[in-house]
């Protein structure tokens, strides 16, 4: 007999699993075959490896809670990752030049396939009348000659922070995923609207960072060296110094206006600004703070490139901000506002919650 008001559950083997059990037990199986990775084969730092653990992860996260919720995670995370990942076939794109070479490297003057020309010496002029004459990258590289030599043991946050570029921004979708699915679509639409201005600019305006243009002798004096793998060398953890060294290898080497990695670092801390108390905002700031030091550091970028990196991030939050007060409507042939409104998702879908049924549960909070 079933009382009034209750629901009949099935009295099936899969009604006696304790799926809370089942899901935290994939979720520790998983964390630690991802430690393992990382620590034999490096950081995953490519779109297809990330796209495949996160998914991989999240999958078990939805253990127990039914196959709509799986469904559910794949049609909100993989046009996410679909959009960023032809991001990364037009960031190739940018890359191809014709006219004069050194080493494989486009020089000063040589033409990318929409017919703008590359810059090498504009953002060193514009460094050096920033600092009275000084290029911060060779400045500092100077002042820290024996760190360039021989890594330090603080090398190793300067990795750690150059590398974090690449799992930040989907770290943080996955949690907002599982925490509060409007905030992640949110946080997924800045991270694409971000990577559309970023590709457009290196069409328009490519730009070698300083240690290809000291490499190619447009900078004088002491050499600008590429840093930003060198905390591996003191780690001794040769198989992640090769896994981004081949990432770099497969990047577009002269795309370095705007800064991407200041950009999202500044991105990710105003996003959260307005949500957390005011005591944690000081501690918030280290980390673009780290992120421009590493980057002059590591001789990836000038001053010039992560202050455009910077106004891209405010202005896209900026926006963020004004539309979240007045959201967007389509017109009336295109649905209105009720399409939109069918875009939303129940906040706080309880994924980790203990109380899982035997059915195809969606729960809403």
């Amino acid at each position: 007999m079933v009382a009034a008001g209750e629901e009949s559950v099935p009295t099936s083997l899969l009604s006696r699993v304790r799926w809370d059990v089942v899901r935290w037990a994939a979720i520790s199986v998983y964390l630690v075959a991802l430690a393992i990775f990382c620590v034999t084969r490096g950081v995953p730092m490519d779109r297809a490896g990330l796209t495949l653990w996160i998914v991989t992860g999240l999958s078990a996260v939805c253990i127990g809670k039914g196959w709509r919720a799986w469904g559910r995670m794949m049609l909100d995370w993989l046009p996410f990752q679909g959009v960023l990942l032809l991001y990364d076939y037009s960031y190739g794109a940018a890359s191809y030049f014709s006219g004069g070479f050194i080493d494989g490297f486009p020089i000063q003057g040589a033409i990318n396939r929409i017919g703008m020309p590359l810059h090498v010496t504009f953002p060193i002029r514009v460094d050096e009348w920033l600092f009275g004459g000084h290029l911060p990258s060779q400045w500092v590289q100077q002042h820290l000659s024996g760190a360039v030599n021989q890594a330090p043991w603080w090398s190793i946050f300067i990795t750690l922070c150059y590398c974090s570029h690449f799992m930040v921004s989907p770290i943080v979708a996955a949690v907002l995923w599982i925490r509060s699915r409007e905030r992640f679509r949110a946080w997924a639409a800045l991270l694409v609207a971000l990577a559309v201005a970023g590709i457009a600019t290196y069409f328009v305006f490519p730009m070698s960072p300083p240690w290809l243009a000291s490499q190619q002798g447009y900078i004088s004096g002491t050499p600008v060296y590429r840093l930003s793998g060198q905390g591996w060398s003191w780690l001794d953890f040769h198989g992640a110094a090769q896994v981004l060294g081949d990432a770099q290898d497969r990047s577009n080497p002269v795309a370095a206006m705007p800064s991407l990695h200041l950009a999202t670092a500044t991105l990710v801390i105003g996003f959260f600004w307005f949500s957390v108390r005011r005591w944690v905002r000081p501690f918030l700031l280290l980390y673009p703070a780290l992120m421009s030091f590493t980057l002059i550091y590591s001789g990836e970028h000038y001053v010039t490139d992560e202050i455009a990196g910077l106004l891209y991030a405010v202005v896209l939050l900026a926006a963020w901000r004004v539309l979240r007060r007045r959201p967007l409507h389509l017109p009336g042939w295109l649905g209105g506002a009720g399409v939109l409104s069918s875009w939303r998702a129940t906040d706080r879908e309880a994924l980790l919650d203990p109380a899982d049924r035997p059915v195809d549960v969606v729960q809403h909070g």
